[in-house]
């Protein structure tokens, strides 16, 4: 699904009971394994989160050390995504602990209450299931936040006001500023998030197509320590496109049949984990 299939998506009733299997059309690497296990230390995060996370888990992170909570939807999305970037088991049992005991949460409650979810997104309770981070489709088109809620897309899942405010005091020029709102107005939003990272490390192509909040971290990391040799993708060129009315159609019925080939795939959901 492209960026534009998104409204056409969202709109059409016969897609919404589908929009829960949406996971498994993602065919990209799913960063489930733990080849960095182990080499990120908690006291690395706060920089790794300016330098290295995208918007999206940014926004988490800052969230969760301002109010030592975070609710269900923000500890499915982030608690993954730190996974995926090589926190251990013990070593996430630990950040969301002492985070939470800041908050004034009882040790004992979060032992009781919370511990749990965090050993089975690892695979060590429940179905044994080793759960992935969520890929930005996942992240866009399924459970999007409400109020008090910090997960989502802000490229998607904010107005246009406050992520201009917080394009602003992540150090984005107006003009950078200008680039992305424009992204967003045209619903393009990981392409949006794709020019926030080629403006945070100052490249004029990022050379890759964003698909998943953990290759934007793996990506920035190998910039940062100074492999910029990225291997660009080709770049098919944009064919004409139909009337808008044609579009929308024609981008549903595509994602329809997209989304229901999804749901003839093995399905290992994430409702028992967080129940």
């Amino acid at each position: 699904l492209t960026a534009r299939s998104l409204p056409a998506v969202q709109s059409d009733e016969r897609l919404q009971p589908l929009l829960n299997h949406l996971s498994h059309s993602y065919t990209g690497q799913d960063y489930s394994t733990q080849k960095n296990a182990g080499k990120i230390s908690l006291d690395q995060i706060d920089s790794l989160s300016t330098r290295s996370f995208p918007p999206c888990m940014r926004q988490l992170h800052k969230a969760l050390r301002e109010n030592h909570h975070l609710r269900h939807g923000g500890r499915m999305q982030y608690g993954l995504f730190l996974k995926g970037i090589g926190l251990t088991l013990e070593q996430a049992l630990q950040f969301w602990k002492q985070e939470f005991i800041r908050g004034k949460m009882d040790p004992d409650k979060f032992d009781k209450g919370y511990s749990y979810n965090i050993r089975h997104s690892f695979g060590k309770e429940g179905k044994r299931t080793d759960y992935t981070p969520f890929s930005c489709m996942k992240i866009i088109l399924t459970n999007p936040p409400s109020q008090g809620d910090y997960h989502g897309c802000p490229f998607r899942h904010s107005d246009q006001e406050l992520l201009k405010q917080k394009l602003q005091s992540y150090k984005i020029s107006p003009g950078g500023i200008h680039q992305i709102l424009d992204l967003v107005k045209g619903t393009h939003y990981q392409v949006a998030c794709q020019k926030y990272f080629e403006m945070i490390h100052n490249v004029d192509d990022c050379g890759f197509s964003l698909s998943h909040p953990n290759q934007f971290f793996f990506e920035s990391q190998r910039i940062l320590s100074g492999n910029k040799d990225i291997r660009k993708e080709s770049i098919q060129p944009e064919t004409p496109q139909p009337k808008p009315g044609v579009q929308k159609a024609k981008d549903a019925s595509s994602a329809l049949a997209c989304l229901n080939s999804s749901l003839e795939m093995d399905m290992e959901g994430l409702e028992d984990y967080f129940s």
